[in-house]
């Protein structure tokens, strides 16, 4: 039997666990002849992109709108591969009484994590595809982290409102938060497969490898749900912090409805990330994001028909 060839693999947000954890627990990385080593990297952006670079890590899983300016404006060679989910995912907007919707934030004060974080300029977008232009309509402040901690903070009135996940707003809601469901957006979220075109070029096998454990994995994560929530129990508990059973559960129906069969992304998801990179760095506002994108290799597979077979 041929020796496993690993894949050093480090996430970037805590909720992409639970994918790769398919993709382990499920046993298809083996099915296809691999091994990873899987490590954080939440909060170390640039550190991830330093360590991808110089080769220390083979693939990020995220890392989702702040590789388009090395990419435009040095050359760098990174590169994404697949996408898993090209849905906005923080949909739940949490006001004070008398909001009851989004048209209702003019003139209002609206706290995300961080204004130049993935989540907080996911924020600045959703207002601005409503009409909300930041400084003009409304006010956008640098909040707390965790979503809970920003919900009370809205509750005492120090904040008119933000947006948080599916499992924050169950707990909003235990707390008497006004919480409303809005519209969702595209973007590119969740597991990127993000690497080096330096790596694919000197490792295809491994990333056929993977890219096949991945469809895979996203097929037994979407019908497979009483056995994915026991790796969940099993492998992601802890990392995730759930406090009961229906928050797992939560959690779960809401990856799973936006679990791309096929991981493409969509031109709307990479048309509203790479506004966010423009947001960051005005100058590769003519570059062309697809350049960032290699889709060759999920083509591939999905024109085998092997995608097209796990759901006949």
């Amino acid at each position: 039997m041929a020796a496993k060839k690993k894949i050093r693999v480090f996430y970037r947000a805590a909720g992409h666990v639970p994918l790769w954890k398919v993709m382990e627990e499920g046993g298809f990385l083996e099915k296809h002849g691999l091994d990873i080593e899987l490590g954080s990297r939440e909060g170390l952006r640039e550190k991830a992109l330093q360590e991808l670079r110089a080769g220390e890590l083979d693939v990020i899983s995220g890392n989702h709108h702040n590789l388009y300016a090395p990419r435009a404006l040095k050359g760098e060679p990174f590169v994404h591969i697949a996408q898993t989910n090209n849905l906005w995912k923080e949909n739940w907007l949490v006001a004070r009484d008398g909001i009851r919707g989004i048209g209702d934030l003019k003139g209002k004060r609206v706290a995300m994590d961080d204004f130049h974080s993935h989540t907080g300029l996911n924020v600045w977008r959703y207002l601005q595809i409503h009409g909300l232009e930041e400084g003009r309509d409304v006010e956008l402040v640098n909040g707390e982290k965790k979503g809970l901690e920003r919900v009370q903070k809205v509750m005492s009135g120090d904040y008119d409102a933000t947006f948080v996940r599916a499992v924050e707003q169950l707990r909003a809601r235990a707390l008497g938060a006004n919480v409303i469901e809005v519209s969702s957006m595209p973007m590119i979220e969740g597991v990127t497969i993000t690497t080096t075109t330096t790596y694919v070029k000197s490792h295809e096998e491994e990333v056929r490898g993977l890219l096949l454990a991945l469809v895979d994995a996203i097929h037994f994560f979407k019908t497979r749900r009483e056995d994915t929530l026991n790796i969940f129990e099993k492998s992601c508990r802890d990392v995730l912090k759930f406090r009961s059973e229906e928050e797992m559960a939560l959690f779960y129906d809401n990856q799973e409805k936006s679990l791309e069969r096929k991981p493409y992304p969509t031109a709307e998801a990479i048309e509203n990330v790479f506004a966010l990179a423009v947001r960051e760095s005005p100058e590769i506002r003519d570059f062309n994001p697809l350049a960032l994108w290699d889709l060759h290799y999920v083509r591939e597979i999905d024109d085998s028909g092997y995608i097209d077979r796990l759901y006949h």
